[in-house]
């Protein structure tokens, strides 16, 4: 209970299945991961609470509204009066989103950051739109997304069997991360996806729109 579940991803792949029938536009049902240390920056001094207590959040839109950093205290020019609170820090790392989907739409979405793990930002680096920064900071906010439909596939996802992938019934989502040897240790090469639905196996869309 003091630990976060580690996913190794490299050289591996990750499935689960959803239903997004009930969820219209305008509502995102979201599954990603986080560069989060695995004891939630627990060092037994400044830090005493750790991951039982779940501290270490981060992910790559750098957020401001995290009360806790490292063991310190988010509170120079915390700001309670704004949705949500902010201070000055933000807390970055990368972010790999799996899914974020409605009945409408899905996409998934590898958010790089220039540093690996947490990092407890500041100015610049964090990347604030507010400070018109966004394209400044350590982290690709916007990320490299693939979303069928912008893709150039109007079918592929959606309500009703005339799309390749009936979101009114639940489908199986595959991601696969591909290393360049083939190694769990080798550098990542391509992310892969694909679907499952009905007992077929279905690729992912080609993009004709690049």
């Amino acid at each position: 209970e003091d630990k976060y579940k580690m996913f190794r991803l490299k050289n591996r792949e990750f499935t689960f299945t959803v239903d997004d029938s009930t969820l219209p536009c305008g509502l995102n049902g979201a599954l990603y991961f986080v560069e989060m240390d695995q004891r939630g920056d627990w060092d037994g001094h400044g830090n005493t609470a750790g991951a039982k207590y779940g501290t270490g959040y981060c992910d790559a839109q750098c957020p401001h509204d995290i009360k806790f950093m490292k063991g310190e205290v988010n509170l120079l020019n915390w700001n309670s009066t704004k949705t949500p609170p902010e201070g000055h820090y933000g807390a970055c790392c990368a972010e790999m989103d799996i899914w974020e989907a409605n009945g409408r739409a899905t996409a998934y979405t590898p958010h790089p950051c220039s540093k690996a793990g947490f990092t407890k930002c500041e100015g610049t680096e964090c990347g604030d739109n507010a400070a018109g920064e966004r394209y400044f900071g350590m982290c690709d906010k916007d990320g490299c997304d693939y979303n069928n439909y912008r893709m150039g596939d109007t079918s592929f996802f959606g309500m009703g069997q005339d799309f390749t992938i009936d979101s009114s019934k639940p489908v199986t989502s595959v991601t696969q991360f591909l290393t360049h040897d083939g190694t769990d240790t080798g550098d990542l090469s391509e992310i892969k996806r694909f679907y499952v639905q009905d007992g077929k196996v279905i690729e992912n869309s080609e993009a004709s729109v690049l």
